[in-house]
């Protein structure tokens, strides 16, 4: 018969990736004794390994960044973008829209990376419990919730006064309280990805640059983590995957062996592990927030992965959610609807910046105009705040983001960029 243990906690965290480990620090700075809990044994790894230089103050604020500034990671200074049959190239620099001061930020492999976010939180005074699986999770109605756990000695019950969901695409909190979900992009794809070494690499400061090689069927990663591995991943549509009887190699070797550029580039490639899958569907939950509960990360929405904005988001919306508890900890309340609502649209218009520029990616005629932006009202600069992950945009960058949309729209019916004849 297994056991069964009550304890009773200020705040409990499910999840301890970048945006549970960040609630978790401010959350013990602001005087709370939190507790995360993750049910993997760290190191582990994970995907999504390309940061963006919007998360930079986050890091320092942590007192992590010398660590990743001595830790053999790589630096990464902008964002390739090309056709798969070369016929367009995009360099986009950091320093040219973020400055001197967010020239940089680094590809780092999710083990170590995470594990460092998780030490700090330690360092910080979270209590850390890994191998523990959240399987419930319930409102009591007198302030509290509460959360059943499975562990090696047996199920154990928590009750806490506040509770983040950091725990990824899982979604447990909202899944378990039947927050509503809703679709952000009708297409479903598939990523298909690995590590590799011998892939060709840009030189100079470019050469810690993520490339992406966009293709008819979907698009490809390059992202160099050590001199000699590389991340690589596929995305394509499921049907693509089932043409080729779901198996993995044999569709993600037609995508390389049909892209020139990502031919070309993996020429001396040889793999070091077998190759993952992950369904890449798009969805957020309508509300990211109760009165006790709030979530962070994927957890309250998956952003499509094409512009690095996976840990970055995660961090952020991880500081927020702890400001939020904070303010209304000091007020011995729970949160307002109005918090709840500031709180959803404030994540939900990050999603949404970075959801046009995903909508035009994808979109041939949306591409075209990427590839090649006009040099009309500083447009190009607005969308290299977005690439160097700079949300907090002024009306008139807001603006040129609207008018590139708007452009992007008139390429479907005039040529008002050149055409990329391997994505017609």
């Amino acid at each position: 018969m297994p056991s069964t243990n009550h304890e009773v906690r200020d705040a409990v965290i499910i999840g301890g990736g970048p945006a549970g480990a960040v609630a978790g620090v401010y959350l013990a700075r602001a005087g709370l004794r939190p507790l995360i809990l993750e049910k993997e044994k760290f190191p582990r790894f994970a995907v999504g390994e390309s940061l963006l230089p919007g998360g930079n103050d986050i890091l320092k604020d942590l007192g992590v960044w010398p660590q990743l500034e001595a830790g053999g990671f790589l630096k990464k200074y902008g964002a390739d973008f090309t056709s798969g049959h070369s016929e367009r190239f995009n360099r986009y620099w950091f320093r040219n829209a973020l400055g001197k001061s967010n020239e940089h930020t680094f590809q780092v492999e999710r083990a170590a990376f995470d594990q460092i976010l998780l030490d700090r939180a330690r360092a910080e005074g979270c209590e850390v419990r890994e191998g523990m699986r959240v399987s419930s999770v319930a409102e009591d109605g007198d302030g509290f919730m509460t959360l059943g756990c499975d562990q090696a000695s047996g199920e154990h019950l928590l009750k806490c006064r506040w509770l983040v969901d950091a725990s990824g695409r899982s979604g447990i909190a909202g899944t378990q309280l039947k927050m509503p979900k809703v679709a952000t992009r009708n297409r479903k794809m598939v990523a298909l990805y690995g590590h590799f070494s011998g892939v060709r690499r840009n030189s100079g400061e470019a050469a810690g640059h993520t490339v992406i090689v966009r293709f008819k069927e979907g698009w490809f990663w390059f992202i160099p983590l050590t001199p000699d591995k590389t991340s690589i991943g596929a995305v394509v549509p499921p049907d693509l995957l089932r043409g080729h009887g779901g198996d993995l190699e044999k569709c993600f070797q037609h995508c390389v062996q049909t892209t020139p550029d990502a031919k070309s580039r993996m020429a001396q490639a040889e793999s070091l592990q077998a190759l993952r899958a992950t369904a890449d569907y798009s969805w957020r939950f309508q509300s990211f927030a109760k009165q006790r509960t709030l979530l962070t990360g994927d957890a309250a929405g998956f952003v499509d992965p094409i512009f690095s904005s996976g840990v970055m988001l995660a961090m952020k919306s991880g500081r927020l959610a702890a400001n939020l508890i904070q303010r209304a900890e000091l007020e011995k309340r729970s949160l307002t609807p109005g918090e709840c609502r500031a709180y959803t649209k404030e994540i939900s218009d990050w999603m949404h910046l970075y959801g046009r520029l995903i909508r035009s990616f994808y979109d041939r005629a949306g591409f075209e105009i990427f590839m090649h932006p006009l040099p009309y009202f500083q447009i190009p600069r607005s969308i290299g705040y977005l690439v160097g992950g700079l949300m907090d945009l002024t009306l008139s960058q807001r603006l040129r983001i609207a008018a590139f949309g708007a452009i992007c729209r008139l390429q479907r019916i005039m040529n008002i960029a050149p055409a990329i004849p391997s994505l017609r």
